[in-house]
């Protein structure tokens, strides 16, 4: 340490203040802070040091203005800070601006620990973070009083969100308007991989986001952000549609309630009454789109297989029938933006699907509907799925249809040939492209 103490850089310092501030075991915690107190106290006396820094603020006026507007939790307005020290407005702005300005050029230079904290506590933070986790993380830092404000400010600054009581951050209004038009994307149903991606340079940690999403009106199910927003009966379907699987009506409520949108039971009821919905006898509430067998099991009944056509017939000859039939889609231009597309028709009829009928699949990514209308079989718009399965233009997406009602979803970089090689399933009937537009 005396050696580091003469150094540019100081790794074993700042390894040991990360051991004794980063939630380490309490013995790993006590030890650090014990080799530190014994060989580098001065290391643990950050008032003192942040005191160096902000004399970097300048002339005496300058260090007061700087610390009465700059560190301040309240800072009064320019016209009052000038009033103050009588001096203009633009003044009072110009100084308090030039004294920002040589302190943050005098970090980097600064005694250590230092650049170590504001950049620790940045890392720490992020962009956007409740207001509470500040106080905390400086707390574990052993950082209080005047140093806490100066350390604060530099990391940041961290300034309230409009419109978000309890968060605050780097870039307020850019946090709120990116979050929103991000979640609005794609019918209020996101990735979270692509949601991450999206909203990087926000710098939202990993502890932080998914708070921050339900603070914007969204919650997470499995690996879906879904906005709860817009009409009641849109934020339930949503939330339906990306379980896959029925709710009860608590279930439902506290989803909701998880997204920041209070809901009251009678509202709630009424909502459900829509025939977007189905309730099973069990209580449970299911998307009207889903087949009877998903959206109802009753206890102790044995569910009927779906009727065969004779081409149903023929290709399930055997020991064991197919238990999933697997559309390839090559992802083009139409698929991106929302068509329809014509399927092969002994698709439809292998999964029971009789003249003039409709059938809506569902998945972990999102409902698919296929349609026996001839002369022409087809199945509706993929975008939703597509792009919730993270696939590309030109890439290949693999649907496998099962006659119980669900879907299962594969992706294949770029183009591919239909074929049993890497299915998941060992029972599979595969179909070929037969016709333009997907299919």
């Amino acid at each position: 340490m005396a050696h580091e103490l003469a150094s540019a850089s100081a790794p074993l310092l700042e390894a040991l203040l990360d051991l004794r501030s980063a939630g380490t075991p309490p013995e790993v915690a006590a030890a650090a802070d014990a080799l530190l107190r014994q060989h580098a106290p001065w290391a643990l006396d950050v008032d003192s040091l942040a005191k160096g820094l902000i004399e970097a603020a300048g002339e005496p006026r300058d260090r007061r203005v700087f610390l009465a507007w700059s560190l301040a939790s309240d800072p009064p307005t320019f016209a009052e800070l000038g009033k103050r020290e009588g001096l203009t407005r633009r003044r009072a702005n110009d100084l308090v601006r030039r004294a920002e300005d040589r302190v943050r050029r005098a970090l980097p230079s600064a005694p250590v620990p230092l650049p170590w904290l504001v950049s620790t506590l940045a890392s720490r933070l992020g962009g956007v973070v409740p207001a509470g986790r500040v106080g905390e993380e400086l707390d574990r830092l052993g950082v209080h009083k005047e140093a806490a404000a100066l350390l604060g400010w530099l990391a940041g600054p961290y300034l309230p969100v409009p419109g978000k009581p309890g968060w605050v951050a780097t870039d307020p209004k850019t946090a709120v308007s990116r979050t929103a038009a991000a979640l609005a994307e794609d019918g209020g149903t996101r990735r979270l991989v692509d949601l991450k991606t999206e909203l990087a340079d926000l710098r939202i940690t990993t502890a932080s986001f998914e708070p921050w999403v339900n603070t914007n009106g969204a919650i997470i199910v499995h690996d879906l952000a879904v906005s709860v927003g817009g009409t009641l009966v849109a934020g339930v379907e949503r939330v339906l549609d990306a379980y896959g699987t029925p709710r009860t009506p608590e279930q439902l409520q506290a989803d909701l309630a998880a997204g920041g949108r209070a809901t009251e039971v009678t509202a709630l009821s009424k909502a459900l009454h829509q025939n977007r919905f189905r309730a099973s006898p069990t209580g449970e509430v299911a998307l009207s789109a889903w087949p009877c067998e998903h959206a109802q099991k009753s206890p102790g009944k044995k569910r009927q297989p779906p009727p065969q056509s004779a081409a149903t017939a023929q290709s399930t000859e055997g020991p064991a029938p197919a238990e999933r039939f697997w559309l390839w889609v090559r992802v083009d231009t139409g698929v991106i933006k929302g068509s329809e597309g014509p399927v092969p028709v002994g698709l439809v009829e292998a999964l029971g699907l009789s003249a003039l009928s409709r059938r809506t699949f569902s998945s972990r990514f999102g409902p698919v509907t296929l349609a026996n209308e001839p002369p022409q079989a087809t199945r509706g718009p993929l975008r939703a799925v597509v792009l919730a399965a993270g696939a590309r233009p030109d890439d290949t997406v693999l649907l496998g249809f099962s006659r119980s009602g669900d879907m299962e979803v594969e992706v294949r970089r770029g183009p591919a040939q239909p074929g049993p090689t890497g299915i998941s399933t060992d029972k599979a009937v595969h179909f070929q492209a037969t016709a333009a537009g997907g299919a």
